[in-house]
């Protein structure tokens, strides 16, 4: 068992608190997006030696002693890398509008890339690596989330209330914008209505600015426009507008379910479901990947043809992930498994090969006698003996979903 120094990522739609606290560092104001755990190339995390100081990378490590590190399960499953990368995640802004690509077809976009001679760090690279990207969000705050595609019958009763608006106040060109967009999903044509949102980015990002300076009336929560939100799109329109003004991806986004984890809810993610976190202090595990299409809410590289080609558009609305008898939550994948502990005394922690320990707060102590306080966290190599853990407060324990082998 080895204590880690971890990178914060220090992107604009960070937090400035969150992060710092559970580190119990002071908040300075500087936003702290993302705190990374794992072996992930661009910010692998370090061990610290005896003194408490970086001393070597744990990607180096797991490179040398693939053995050692992973155990043959993991190797035999996603060859000689960890497969799984966790975050502390606290978002003040939304995030980008993305989605991520199935195995088959980041292998198959990598390859493409590759073959089309892209460098991995070219702006306008799709695919980083040949790797699948399945995720899972655990609120510690309340957490806002957009989640999968609303009905159509929901987003059309949405439009007509947004035409009732633009009318009343005199925005006739808005309106001719609007009427494309309803016509765009006649017969519950998700996949076109996005792509004419994505493509025609002037005309859209103007009618999002228009709409969320004109009243809107409210409505009752059980209108149909509300279906699939947990808040009023009207309100998600003024929210996301703000802070990505003349973006389209503003209006992709009152398509999507919105929703509102309480903290200890959790939500798992597949392939080809478009998303977004709006805001919340969460724990993010994911397969170790960096591959993202974007289609909105941001200022990096958008690439609508691939999105389109990722983006599944079945309608839908997603259900919360659910523990298990142990307090282990599972993804869509074997990727990755994250167990969390509230209260344990001599409790068995469950994984599959290496481990990494997160306590975001109280105290736990291990059974081979490390103290785990808020902020600590720690890696666990496959060769390990089997671990038990005393404490208060709570503890992530990230493995591998395969079959446990403690």
């Amino acid at each position: 068992m080895r204590f880690l120094f971890n990178t914060v990522q220090r992107y604009a739609w960070g937090a400035s608190s969150g992060i710092p606290e559970i580190l119990g560092q002071p908040v300075t104001g500087e936003p702290a997006a993302e705190l990374w755990m794992g072996a992930h190339p661009v910010a692998p995390s370090q061990l610290l030696d005896a003194d408490g100081q970086p001393a070597a990378s744990l990607l180096e490590w797991v490179e040398t002693a693939p053995e050692a590190t992973l155990g043959q399960a993991s190797i035999s499953a996603f060859g000689n890398r960890l497969p799984f990368l966790l975050k502390i995640l606290a978002a003040e802004t939304a995030l980008s509008i993305q989605v991520h690509p199935s195995l088959d077809q980041a292998r198959a976009g990598y390859a493409r890339e590759n073959a089309a001679g892209i460098p991995l760090d070219a702006p306008d690279r799709n695919y980083k690596d040949d790797s699948h990207k399945p995720e899972l969000i655990y609120a510690l705050s309340e957490f806002h989330a957009l989640c999968g595609f609303r009905a159509p019958e929901a987003i059309t009763a949405m439009i007509d209330r947004f035409a009732s608006a633009l009318d009343a106040a005199g925005e006739q060109t808005q309106l001719l914008a609007l009427a494309d967009w309803r016509d765009a999903l006649a017969n519950g044509d998700l996949k076109q209505a996005t792509g004419l949102l994505l493509r025609e980015r002037d005309t859209y990002g103007s009618l999002a600015d228009a709409l969320a300076h004109i009243a809107i009336d409210p409505v009752a929560a059980d209108d149909p426009s509300h279906a699939g939100s947990a808040a009023d799109p009207a309100l998600t329109l003024r929210e996301v507008q703000a802070d990505f003004p003349h973006d389209p991806g503003v209006l992709v986004a009152l398509m999507l379910n919105r929703l509102r984890l309480e903290p200890g809810q959790a939500l798992a993610l597949d392939a080809g479901i478009l998303h977004a976190y709006l805001g919340g202090l969460g724990i993010e595990i994911m397969a170790s990947s960096d591959n993202v299409l974007r289609g909105g809410l941001t200022s990096k590289h958008i690439d609508v043809e691939e999105l389109d080609a990722v983006v599944s558009y079945t309608p839908g609305q997603p259900e919360l992930a659910a523990a298990d008898d142990a307090g282990v939550l599972r993804g869509a994948s074997d990727d990755f498994a994250l167990q969390v502990i509230d209260t344990a005394q001599d409790r068995e922690i469950h994984r599959a090969g290496p481990a990494i320990l997160l306590c975001t707060s109280g105290t736990f102590t291990c059974s081979e006698g490390t103290r785990l306080q808020a902020g600590d966290s720690v890696f666990l190599a496959a060769e390990a003996p089997a671990l038990t853990v005393t404490g208060s407060g709570r503890l992530f324990v990230a493995t591998t979903g395969l079959p446990d082998q403690s």
